[in-house]
């Protein structure tokens, strides 16, 4: 093995070592896919004790997202939402339009802590977030990864 080889392999190791170790040092969630998520959304169903919150712009909103009232979203990006009212609505509606121009329909997720238990919902063809959850139950980071994967999606 030549020294430039050797070089890039040590390199490429330690990233790869620093990377795993900060994912593992903090307390973090996942999304899930899951049939019934979208379900609920598609047809405006509300979950009890639940805040709503969408992501994006008022015009167009890219995620919708429900939060189990035992936790807290501590995010500036996050908009709150009445779930009772024709805006929340309008919300579903023009996210459930995304899919029509791609190969990506929106899809809804559980959104779990780090044990795996339930924090919340999402709704978006957006299908990655970093979900990071603090000792208070506060959702400190709940962040959309701008890629969007293909799969995952049981019609």
């Amino acid at each position: 093995m030549n020294t430039g080889r050797l070089y890039l392999t040590v390199l490429l190791s330690a990233m790869l070592f620093v990377v795993v170790g900060a994912c593992s040092a903090g307390k973090y969630g996942r999304l899930t896919s899951d049939q019934e998520t979208t379900k609920n959304f598609e047809s405006y169903q509300i979950l009890p004790d639940h805040k709503y919150y969408y992501w994006g712009t008022y015009s167009k909103p890219v995620i919708l997202v429900g939060i189990n009232e035992s936790y807290e979203l501590n995010s500036k990006m996050w908009v709150e939402i009445d779930p009772n009212s024709k805006d929340f609505r309008r919300v579903i509606d023009v996210i459930s339009l995304q899919g029509q121009s791609g190969p990506v329909n929106p899809w809804g997720f559980r959104i779990l802590d780090p044990s795996g238990a339930d924090v919340g919902v999402w709704y978006s063809a957006i299908r990655a977030a970093a979900v990071q959850i603090n000792e208070n139950n506060q959702i400190v980071k709940l962040a959309p990864m701008r890629t969007v994967a293909i799969g995952d999606q049981r019609q």
